[in-house]
């Protein structure tokens, strides 16, 4: 099979990318036959575009055809095409992939027949039967297929009824479609196609360069998109932006050791003289260099109600936002991106979101009833799985691997304790659940978190009441535990280098682990965020978020997001203020975005200085 390199790979991948590519590429071509003289290869070559069997890549495009040719009895044609395709793209793909392609073969055929049985043409039936029945007839799960042309009500046959249901049809679409998404990077593509992909990546670099010569120059900004030129009235945006908000940090004093001044709950917040529309000052000081500075920060109007989840993709380019009235959104912070922008209005509850961090196109979505729903955010298509454990209804957390497309959960037998848990390995790739365990209990435990390692081969379970579960993230079994004696832990993370643990509580104590020194106790601290002071500072799991590399740690313990550094627990910076509390933050390697109860994201950009 032809390797690609990942950026090619994740750009053929891209349908709506892809697409548009073609198309640029197919003007230029034109372009250039017009500006030759060569009308003759011109008019070959939109002659050849009208038949084009590919369709342009277009997975929906391929798979409705073949849907089509099913069920419309066009047999011939159906089993014409599949041959095509197989020679065309199933061949370039791995041998593991070969008993996909025919089970997808099996399942075209097989709607070929309920279509033919649901329009009372039993004679397309006996005529497929009298060419392939000898040979279907091998396989023991085609023997009743063959005397279906002398069933009369075959949709009441228990044998039959799943294949005459509308939802079998759906669902055999959706995987079909998310199935040739995976099909197009095993292609080599030629070189011209990637002209369109090198111009895109240089104009991004381009951008990136001249925020970072604006960095260097000291101007951060505070930008609000959709909102004109900033000349006029701002209106909307400016109410849910807010007052601009000093950190400590920020102000001319510092202490004797050359360091700002720690964080005074005990003062007023500091205000700009035009705290909408000023820039955030950046005071040099002889800090050490891992701490992280805001250098800019917009808001999203993208909701209207109260957003309960929202997520960075893998790659950082995309964002999953869900809000309190089932609207899902998937949309890209970076304004001159060509990633899809979706709306989706759901039918059921979202309780868990995660994205998939090899196929970044994919979002996983736990509903309260037991399900994870695959959502592929280049064809919207939204398919189905059940994963649910009876004895284990709750879903605590999920987590993606980094690995391989598997999804560990963590699951409680009651919604308000976490002291009996099961967990769950689910693979994304077969949709199944390939391992499952009971953990021992844990006493008075109401909430339960976790993180895996990079490989997803170690993960940390940790319980509120301060016990912490190792588990081998393939086999399911505990491998060490730690008591670290706290209450209310809301948070847990691996170290950059994986032998230590910080656990993080929700009045914002900080503590580090050993895993290879008899889990000894390495070093305690405390985030001043105030909780004592104001009760609804508490911490959860999703107002804390640790950077990639694992130096610094973002909390959001009301309105604003704090950043501090893990080490010395030492406040970095901090976002300016939501107009009402957070809800929900997320890290990527680059930026960082909050999301409120009145419906607004914040997407800062950071850098380390």
């Amino acid at each position: 099979m032809s390797q690609l390199s990942p950026a090619t790979a994740d750009y053929v991948l891209s349908a709506k990318a892809g697409i548009e590519s073609l198309e640029y590429i197919d003007d230029l071509l034109r372009e250039y036959l017009l500006f030759r003289g060569f009308t003759s290869t011109l008019q070959a070559f939109e002659s050849d575009l009208e038949q084009d069997r590919d369709q342009g890549f277009h997975a929906d495009k391929i798979v409705d055809e073949l849907l089509s040719m099913a069920r419309e009895l066009r047999v011939d044609s159906l089993q014409e095409y599949w041959k095509y395709l197989s020679f065309r793209f199933f061949s370039h793909l791995s041998p593991k992939y070969q008993r996909t392609t025919k089970m997808f073969e099996k399942r075209l055929l097989r709607l070929f027949l309920v279509s033919a049985a649901k329009a009372g043409r039993r004679h397309d039936i006996r005529t497929f039967m009298g060419r392939h029945g000898t040979e279907l007839g091998q396989q023991s799960d085609w023997i009743p297929w063959l005397g279906l042309e002398y069933i009369d009500q075959p949709h009441e046959r228990p044998e039959f009824e799943a294949y005459f249901a509308d939802e079998w049809a759906a669902s055999l679409r959706a995987a079909l479609a998310d199935f040739m998404q995976t099909v197009f990077p095993a292609m080599a593509v030629p070189r011209i196609l990637l002209f369109d992909k090198d111009r895109r990546e240089r104009e991004a670099l381009q951008r990136k360069l001249h925020i970072f010569e604006e960095h260097m120059r000291g101007e951060t900004k505070i930008t609000a998109h959709e909102v004109g030129d900033g000349s006029g009235p701002v209106g909307l945006v400016e109410d849910h932006i807010g007052p601009a908000v000093v950190s400590p940090r920020l102000l001319p004093a510092l202490s004797t050791s050359g360091r700002p001044a720690e964080l005074d709950h005990t003062t007023e917040p500091v205000h700009t003289s035009e705290p909408d529309r000023a820039a955030v000052h950046v005071v040099p000081t002889d800090e050490p260099s891992s701490v992280l500075r805001i250098s800019q920060e917009d808001i999203f109007l993208e909701h209207n109600a109260g957003i309960s989840m929202a997520k960075f993709s893998a790659s950082g380019e995309l964002i999953a936002s869900y809000d309190d009235e089932s609207v899902l959104r998937v949309w890209a912070p970076d304004p001159s991106s060509t990633q899809p922008k979706l709306k989706n209005e759901l039918d059921f509850a979202v309780t868990a979101m995660a994205w998939d961090r090899r196929h970044t196109h994919l979002l996983y979505l736990y509903d309260e009833s037991g399900f994870i729903h695959t959502l592929n955010t280049k064809s919207n298509l939204l398919g189905r799985h059940p994963v649910f454990d009876r004895r284990h209804p709750w879903l605590q957390c999920m987590l993606p691997s980094a690995a391989s497309s598997t999804l560990l959960t963590v699951c409680s037998a009651k919604p308000e304790s976490s002291s009996d848990v099961a967990v769950l390995l689910w693979d994304a790739a077969a949709s199944r659940t390939v391992a499952s365990r009971r953990l021992p209990a844990s006493p008075d435990a109401h909430g339960v978190c976790a993180a895996l390692n990079h490989n997803a081969t170690l993960a940390a379970l940790a319980y509120s009441s301060g016990h912490i579960r190792l588990i081998d993230a393939r086999s399911l079994e505990t491998v060490a535990t730690i008591n670290t004696a706290q209450r209310d832990v809301c948070a847990v993370e691996l170290s950059r280098d994986e032998d230590s643990l910080v656990v993080v509580t929700e009045s914002g104590a900080l503590t580090r682990w050993s895993l290879r020194k008899s889990h000894e106790l390495l070093a305690e601290s405390s985030l001043d965020i105030g909780a004592s002071a104001l009760p609804d500072s508490r911490l959860d799991c999703d107002r804390v978020a640790f950077t990639p590399d694992r130096d610094c740690i973002v909390v959001a313990p009301r309105d604003q997001c704090l950043i501090f550094n893990i080490d010395s627990a030492s406040l970095s910076d901090c976002t300016r203020r939501h107009k009402d509390l957070i809800s929900v933050i997320d890290m990527a390697a680059d930026r960082m975005l909050s999301a409120s109860e009145d419906g607004t994201v914040r997407v800062a950009q950071y850098r380390k200085v």
